[in-house]
This record gives C-alpha cells, structure tokens and sequence, in this order.
C-alpha cells in the first residue's frame, strides 16, 4: 500500500491505494477531481546513434518509474499516482488538476522502496550511487536518468480528463569527462630525444553518489581515487589504461568510447593539496613516464554538473610533469573543442583556445 498523509478531506481515498500501485491507478478516488489518462514519452539526452550521443549504454532505458504530485495548493507535492514499467508503453491513471509528473530512469532503488514514496520530498531524498550504474558486462552504462515537468491551469495545460500525451526530457546523472587525443611536443631538445610513454587516464577525488533532488553537498566518504591513490572498486568508471609510448611530436587519439571517464556530479570548485584528505575539486590525472620516471600531468576540472561532458581535444604535453599525482601542474595552453553531442559539453578552455603542459 502506498504511505498517505492523513489528511480528512482524502481519507476516503486511503483504502483504494493498495490496488493501484502496479497497475498505475491514482491512488485518489475519481470522485475527487475526476480521471485523467497519462500517456507518457520518453525524450532528451536518450538517442542511440553511438556517433551523436556515446554508446548505447550510455543511452539505455531499462526499467521507468513514474510519479504523479499535486502542484499547488492544500496538497502541494503529494503523490497522486505512481507506476513502474519495464519497458514502454509508459500510461497510467492519475487525476485531473496542476501536477507535476517526475520520471526516475534505471534506478538502483528496489521498487517496496519507491512504492513507498508518498510525497516529492521523499522521493528527492533518495538518490543514485556510481558503482550500480552499469551495464550486464559490469562496464560503465545504463545511467540513472531523471526528469520532471509540470502541468498546470496557469499555463493552459493542467491534467484533463480523457488522455494527455505528455513528452518529459530526461537527463544522466552522471558526469563525463574525455581527453580525446595526448600530444607529445617537447620544447627542450634535450627532453625531446628522451623516452616518454603514456601508461593511463584517470579520475582523482571523484564523487560516488548523488541524490536525485538538488543541494547535493558530498562528505569525504563519497569520495573515491582520494589523493590520487588508486581505487580499484571504481578502476572502469575512472581509470583507463593507454600504454603508448610518444616520440617527439607524435600523437595518440583516445576518442573512442572505451576511453570515457565517469564521476558523479562534483559541486566543490576548491583546488586543494592538503593532506589528510578533505573534501575537494575532482582532478584528471594523465599518468606517463619520461626515461623511466613516473610523472604525473594533474588538470583540476572545478566543479562537474550532471549529464555534462567535459572534453579535452588535445592535450598537448611540452615538458616534464609533477612526481605527485595530487599536486596540480602548471599549465600554458591545452587545445579544446566543443562537439555536437547530446551530452552538455562543457570545453575547458583558455584565451588562446590551448592548454599546454
């Protein structure tokens, strides 16, 4: 049965509630404001084409939880109708009047948990973690995705009796971030003719969770690759191996999908160093070795939004980088462009459009 407030006016209502939450019926009597038929579709950052969106795991749609709240008045964000659905036809019952319909894609949430869910609040305060973001092989994908739009008389298109075809605009929670091609351009001759390799990419300080509503504010114990060091729990969301070895003005192109970085959303902008850990920017961190020597090229990425890509279109390395993997290295210019893609693409960028290192 769902959780109702208990409020007089409703209580009529509470004993239908058990029957409606797997069939997608409001769990409010017609009586009250009368039948309204959801007929919902599924749009935004879910395209397929591997070439214009990412792969197809980025963009899966698996199971899809919808929910159905009063908008306004006495009983503003209680929930009126919930269904969830393994695939589509996406339709449900709920009544007629201003609402919001929010919609959870591939949540990790066990459905006793969200059938429980009896007001907005409480959905909000459920969340998603990176680890569960993953697809049947256990790589990267079928990303948490959520969305929400409001219907109301103030806008001419409140919940009506009959059908309303309603079309909500889903996003990933997670953040991406891509170097899509290392350039080797050394400046000094002498470092020029020695050797040099890039053995990986990688994320430092990444955010392992995030809640489905805003204000998210991670503690130190959602961080992982905390201080640089290695995490192998999250090695296929934040690090990939590239183990090339780079002669003077040679380069590598990493634009395949198998090289994408994944961190959940990131609000702290603070470039900190210190150590023991606090909480912080999460860092991209290219790991090489010049005449044998592990050097570190750290680039902090401030604060990472959901559903945002932020790509590097050349990184163009022109001289020995830091020996700690958690020290920021000082940086001239690096190369960046914007791509059409579906994601929000954030370029990383300078006055001179180049981040050279």
């Amino acid at each position: 049965m769902k959780k109702l407030f208990a409020f007089a006016a409703f209580a009529a209502a509470v004993s239908l509630a058990a029957s409606c939450e797997k069939s997608g019926e409001s769990v409010f009597t017609e009586a009250l404001t009368g039948p309204a038929r959801i007929s919902l579709s599924i749009s935004g950052n879910t395209a397929t084409k591997a070439t214009v969106a990412g792969t197809d795991s980025e963009n899966a749609i698996n199971s899809v939880d919808v929910f159905v709240f009063f908008k306004g008045g006495e009983y503003d964000g209680r929930l009126d109708a919930y269904a969830r659905f393994a695939s589509a036809p996406y339709d449900l019952n709920a009544t007629t009047g201003d609402r919001e319909i929010y919609v959870l894609v591939n949540s990790e949430q066990d459905a006793d948990v969200l059938a429980a869910v009896s007001d907005k609040a409480s959905l909000l305060s459920l969340g998603a973690t990176l680890a569960a973001q993953k697809d049947a092989s256990g790589n990267p994908g079928n990303f948490c995705m959520t969305g929400s739009v409001i219907r109301s008389e103030a806008t001419a298109n409140a919940l009506v009796a009959g059908v309303n075809n309603i079309t909500v605009k889903v996003s990933r929670m997670v953040s991406r971030v891509r170097v899509l091609k290392i350039s080797r351009d050394f400046e000094s001759s002498a470092l020029a003719g020695q050797s040099f390799s890039i053995d990986a990419v990688y994320l430092s300080n990444g955010v392992t969770s995030g809640l489905y509503g805003s204000g998210f504010v991670p503690a130190a114990d959602d961080f992982a690759n905390k201080l640089g060091v290695q995490d192998a729990a999250y090695d296929k969301w934040y690090y990939r191996p590239v183990g090339v070895n780079l002669a003077n003005e040679a380069e590598k192109q990493m634009d395949d999908a198998s090289f994408s970085l994944y961190t959940m959303p990131n609000p702290i902008d603070t470039d900190s160093e210190e150590k023991p850990f606090t909480v912080r920017n999460t860092k991209l961190v290219v790991k090489a070795a010049l005449n044998g020597k592990t050097v570190y090229y750290v680039i902090p990425l401030g604060t990472l939004e959901s559903n945002t890509s932020y790509d590097i279109a050349n990184l163009v390395i022109t001289r020995p980088g830091s020996s700690d993997p958690e020290k920021k290295t000082e940086l001239a210019s690096c190369e960046f462009s914007i791509e059409v893609n579906p994601w929000t693409v954030v370029p990383l960028e300078t006055e001179t459009g180049k981040y050279v290192i």
